[in-house]
């Protein structure tokens, strides 16, 4: 068997954690997009693209499980100062900002999603016919 001559190296733990911590200041800091960032950070690091992208990838999933665990306590945060917002507009007589308010507890409820309507049959069952004498 041929051994092939394979010209990429190791890295240790520590140029990872660099790494890591210099993609992190390009998404969050520098704001690159997926392109910018792959491209960018490859000829930086001397990496590949593939590499780069799955250094991406597991930024964007650090940040997701970071603040997921917070998501409920933003949003109870939210809504309590949308509810404080809503009293005051009413307090005041502010029409505009409690419609506005309003909608808005209306989207972070998730109640506004599109309801269904059949307007074709009444809501009874469809039959279908098809004849095939011809």
């Amino acid at each position: 068997m041929k051994e092939t001559n394979k010209t990429g190296r190791k890295s240790n733990d520590i140029e990872i954690a660099e790494r890591f911590q210099d993609a992190y200041e390009c998404i969050v800091y520098k704001r690159l997009s997926f392109v910018e960032f792959r491209e960018k950070f490859s000829k930086e690091h001397k990496i590949s693209v593939r590499q780069s992208e799955l250094i991406w990838k597991q930024v964007k999933d650090t940040i997701k499980n970071r603040f997921k665990d917070e998501q409920e306590t933003l949003l109870e945060n939210q809504i309590e100062r949308y509810f404080d917002l809503l009293e005051r507009a009413r307090e005041s007589g502010n029409r505009r900002i409690e419609r506005e308010v309003l909608s808005d507890l209306t989207k972070l409820y998730g109640l506004e999603a599109a309801s269904k309507v059949d307007i074709t049959s009444g809501g009874e069952p469809i039959s279908l016919n098809i004849i095939l004498d011809k």
